[in-house]
């Protein structure tokens, strides 16, 4: 124990700033620090992915050996042992290391603390110290590590990731999965760890080359220092969730930025429920795919403003039957259910005999005045005007769209029988 004093501590910040003045690294800091105290030490990124590690190479901490041997630990050891146990939010706002017995980290008692710069959390660091007489020295050389690998990833712009909550990086994989589409229920836990408010907006968006270094730069200009977007990086693709939307538009800034690189951007519409998120998801989808087959690059690319094309451009049965009726006129069939009314069998119509009030009446056999009303009706309920050209044709390919999906799962359903 008497290597362990105050004027060895002394000694030791003395040589680290020396070496930092020379140009040291963070394996380097690490590494000379393990070899002074023979005390083990691992320093993570926001998201508990690895950085560096020296020390015992058998240490025995489940948690450690995960990051050590994968480089970022399960989505339960996250969830189960150090967020729902309070680990990270004892840690984070602390400010300064302290002593952890409890959760995962309860059979290897050691320090931890965060690693800030200009008040974001850009790391973590911990000291596996076991025997528990060296608590008081361990602490002190936790906070000089913070202090010290605070140093050299602002000299260094050493920064991994932007995303200052792991939490949020897990929930954005679970939220932008396109195949399994977990139910709400899954992201509950996430969600009450952060705070994703309405109304939102989805965006998917790639750079014209897929070249992945341009669209790593995009990323950090997009994202960094934003708590309002929740992002995924997948198949050269960014996937972007835009909540707390101000006038229910996105900002010009990120419209800006589409335009200068030449991006390829399709957007969802504005939706204040996650409950069908995977609607919005496959609408974002769409936009970009429509916007890339188009070569519509440099604008965001609205998936309410390419409806047709997206029903010309894709294979029906791969659509949503959500994203195949607008919403003006999903409103108009959820009025029909409810009133038990035929409003949309009489637009339907209307639409047919290219809008012409006389014809259209004769079809329906109504009087002229009865059809009126009712094309009124639909006018207030869509807040559409369906003598508009191109909403006419838009309209009239999603009933068309709709007959055929219809039909399509009949056959399908009868094969099955």
């Amino acid at each position: 124990m008497n290597a362990y004093t105050e004027s060895m501590l002394a000694e030791y910040t003395n040589q680290v700033i020396s070496h930092i003045a020379k140009g040291c690294t963070i394996e380097e800091l690490v590494v000379f620090t393990y070899q002074t105290f023979d005390l083990s030490i691992i320093v993570t990124d926001p998201g508990y992915r690895f950085i560096t590690y020296a020390g015992d190479e058998e240490v025995g901490d489940p948690y450690w050996h995960q990051i050590i041997h994968s480089g970022e630990p399960t989505d339960h050891t996250i969830m189960e042992h150090y967020i729902n146990d309070g680990l990270m939010t004892a840690i984070t706002s602390s400010k300064e290391a302290l002593y952890i017995d409890w959760g995962v980290c309860e059979d290897y008692p050691q320090t931890c603390g965060p690693v800030y710069i200009d008040s974001n959390l850009e790391g973590f660091v911990s000291v596996l110290f076991i025997d528990e007489a060296l608590l008081d020295f361990s602490l002190q050389l936790n906070n000089l590590l913070c202090q010290f690998c605070t140093i050299l990833m602002r000299s260094k712009n050493f920064r991994l990731k932007y995303a200052i909550n792991p939490v949020k990086e897990l929930l954005a994989q679970k939220f932008f999965d396109t195949v399994n589409y977990p139910t709400v229920a899954s992201l509950e836990e996430y969600l009450a760890t952060v705070q994703i408010e309405e109304p939102f907006c989805i965006a998917v968006l790639s750079e014209r080359d897929q070249d992945p270094v341009v669209l790593s730069h995009i990323e950090s200009r997009i994202v960094k220092g934003r708590s309002d977007i929740l992002y995924l990086v997948k198949d050269q693709k960014l996937y972007l969730l835009f909540h707390q939307l101000e006038q229910k538009k996105l900002e010009s800034k990120f419209s800006n930025l589409v335009q200068k690189y030449g991006i390829y951007c399709g957007i969802s519409t504005v939706f204040t429920s996650l409950t069908n998120r995977h609607v919005y998801v496959q609408q974002a989808e769409l936009a970009y795919q429509t916007a890339k087959l188009l070569e519509q690059s440099s604008c965001c690319i609205s998936f309410a403003e390419t409806l047709s094309e997206s029903l010309l451009l894709q294979p029906v049965q791969k659509l949503l039957p959500e994203n195949i009726v607008p919403k003006s006129l999903q409103r108009l069939m959820n009025y029909d259910k409810m009133h038990e009314t035929e409003l949309a069998k009489t637009l339907e119509m209307y639409l047919y005999q290219r809008n012409d009030i006389n014809k259209t009446s004769k079809a329906l056999h109504i009087h002229r005045n009865t059809l009126i009303y009712r094309l009124n009706k639909i006018r207030d309920l869509t807040e559409t005007d369906i003598d508009n050209p191109k909403m006419a044709w838009d309209l009239q390919l999603a009933f068309q769209a709709k007959k055929i999906l219809e039909n399509v799962n009949l056959n399908l359903n009868l094969i099955r029988r």
